[in-house]
């Protein structure tokens, strides 16, 4: 997988990765930074001292999890899919628990078990030890104790929770499944349509490309933008030249190409979900970095100026969740802040440790992915709760 650098707009193929029709993971890169766990500034009894609404039980949904030496990567990645409340809802659905169960999906069978724990369970922290087992067995390159990064396991996750769920077996097990209707395809897939332009002969040729996580860069020269910033950047008109050159069908040569790119389906099904990956790592000439940006970003996104004949209302998105990263290329330590639809409350999640935040704390300027939802998320039906 190449890694998106900051500063470039959309090019085919580059920047667009953990696509799950196509599922082109390629090579995992290699380890990003040696994990140094932080101190923790909060206890798991931080959050018992918050005052849920009446009727919510208090760890439903707001349960830590404990870091096994190095897994706080995918401790923050974890807290942010049980907070992605549609798959939540469908994955502890009776059916889909029956399903599994019958299965050899031994990834899917644990992630479950741990969302369960988390909902339904009373504690105030529980261990992912299981889902990192069942990641190992499928997924090698996880199992050192090198920590890796959030975005990565992020997809690679998606992609072996798709894979189990296009079993033919699972689909006719799991009610609401079919072959043409995958749950991870439904939720998390869209597409970017754009439009290659020679720049000798200005032929034409439309195309898409399906999508899990968009990466943006991030504006070169600037201690703080926005997260519209890194839009128009992305959606800016680029050309491709030199050794990027595209073949044109017309001319039958390859030719300066012109790229403009918008995104569509967003829209089409108020379940599906748009990941921002603000790229928090770049070069600087043949070192990576870590970028010290500032990107503000907003609980309610308007992409109305990207999607083109939109009402305001259906080119709205509403942030639910976020990893956070601090520290250095090489150490740092992840934490995720989640919206729990049942409290109606924001929490932050530092391994086993949990706390209730005010929606005014949610911005970061340490912010690497941000998870938006096209509708907010009503309250979770989950038979127990």
């Amino acid at each position: 997988m190449d890694r998106p650098l900051s500063g470039s707009p959309f090019r085919p193929n580059r920047i667009f990765y953990g696509c799950i029709s196509s599922r082109p993971l390629g090579h995992i890169a290699h380890s990003l930074h040696q994990h140094v766990c932080a101190p923790h500034t909060t206890t798991p009894a931080a959050f018992r001292q918050a005052h849920p609404a009446d009727g919510v039980q208090p760890n439903s949904g707001v349960c830590g999890l404990e870091n096994s030496g190095n897994s706080c990567y995918l401790n923050a990645v974890l807290q942010c899919l049980s907070a992605t409340m549609p798959l939540v809802e469908q994955l502890l659905h009776s059916d889909t628990r029956k399903g599994l169960a019958r299965s050899k999906c031994r990834v899917s069978e644990v992630f479950v078990h741990l969302l369960e724990k988390m909902w339904m369970g009373t504690g105030s922290s529980c261990s992912p030890l299981e889902v990192m087992s069942a990641l190992c067995s499928v997924l090698p390159q996880f199992n050192n104790d090198s920590q890796q990064d959030a975005q990565e396991l992020l997809l690679l996750l998606l992609n072996t929770l798709h894979d189990d769920f296009n079993k033919p077996a699972r689909m006719e097990q799991i009610k609401g499944c079919s072959p043409h209707s995958n749950l991870v395809t439904r939720l998390f897939e869209g597409q970017l349509s754009y439009m290659c332009i020679c720049m000798h002969c200005h032929h034409q040729a439309h195309n898409t490309q399906a999508f899990t996580v968009l990466s943006l860069p991030v504006p070169k020269g600037t201690i703080k933008c926005s997260i519209q910033d890194c839009l128009t950047l992305f959606f800016k008109q680029t050309v491709l030249t030199g050794g990027e050159q595209a073949m044109c069908s017309v001319c039958g040569l390859k030719r300066e190409t012109a790229i403009t790119a918008g995104a569509k389906q967003f829209w089409m099904n108020i379940r599906n979900h748009l990941f921002h990956l603000v790229c928090r790592f770049g070069s600087k000439g043949k070192s990576q970095v870590k970028l010290r940006t500032n990107v503000l970003f907003l609980t309610k996104l308007d992409l109305s100026q990207f999607l083109s004949g939109l009402v305001p209302n259906e080119s709205s998105y509403h942030l639910y969740a976020v990893v956070n990263h601090t520290g250095h290329l090489n150490m740092g330590h992840y934490t995720a802040l989640c919206y729990n639809s049942l409290a109606q409350t924001w929490h932050c999640f530092d391994d086993a440790a949990v706390c209730e935040v005010q929606e005014d704390r949610v911005q970061s300027p340490n912010a690497y992915l941000l998870f938006y939802s096209h509708k907010p998320f009503h309250r979770p039906r989950i038979a127990g709760l």
